[in-house]
């Protein structure tokens, strides 16, 4: 008898009467979005508010400790792809590796919930956390993941969405002193224009 998560697998996997188009967009979602995700962040740190770059920062590092994390729970529980025990139908090229947890899924919402928790852009990571939710499915549903994959890459997540809040004053105190004179001493050696990238205005990260 099939296990619960297999049963929830075999119900969100793609049938063979899934449409092309369907499967099309699954693949931009599972693929592509993640692109997206970095780059709003690049997007937010050169265009935004000047203030919000500490968080902003704070972000991207839980972003990659929940990466890291990902890792070493990896390394404890190893779980096969479903195309390597054979069950469901996949549509995704892939190599046959631990499953668990997935490093997608768990980027986009770490990403997702840091911008809300440290309010660096809140309608955006409510945005982001969304797609999130949306490159979990196309990835069970393209059948390279399995339903607990998705589970444990939002816990992790939301460990270290939550965690972000406590790495923003670090960031400030000791990161930001270094990151942005390189990043704004490096658009004045690029001579890029300050209309279109603009400089630091102001001090404080309590802009509202």
């Amino acid at each position: 008898m099939l296990a619960v998560n297999d049963h929830l697998f075999l119900l969100i996997n793609a049938s063979e009467r899934a449409w092309p188009i369907t499967v099309l967009i699954a693949e931009v979602l599972a693929t592509g979005l993640v692109f997206a995700a970095a780059l709003l962040l690049v997007v937010l740190w050169v265009w935004g508010a000047p203030a919000r770059r500490s968080a902003l920062a704070a972000t991207g590092v839980a972003a990659a400790l929940a990466l890291v994390s990902n890792q070493i729970v990896g390394l404890l529980w190893y779980e096969p792809r479903p195309f390597m025990v054979g069950l469901g139908r996949t549509l995704l090229d892939h190599a046959p590796e631990n499953s668990f947890p997935s490093d997608h899924t768990t980027f986009m919402l770490t990403v997702g919930f840091a911008l809300i928790a440290t309010r660096a852009a809140p309608g955006w990571g409510k945005f982001i956390s969304g797609l999130g939710v949306l490159v979990a499915w196309s990835r069970i549903f393209l059948g390279v993941h399995f339903p607990v994959d998705m589970l444990a890459s939002a816990l992790v997540a939301s460990l270290f969405g939550g965690l972000s809040v406590l790495i923003v004053e670090p960031v400030r105190r000791w990161i930001m002193p270094l990151a942005e004179p390189v990043y704004e001493g490096t658009l004045r050696a690029l001579r890029l224009s300050p209309r279109v990238f603009p400089r630091r205005a102001g001090d404080g990260d309590n802009a509202p």
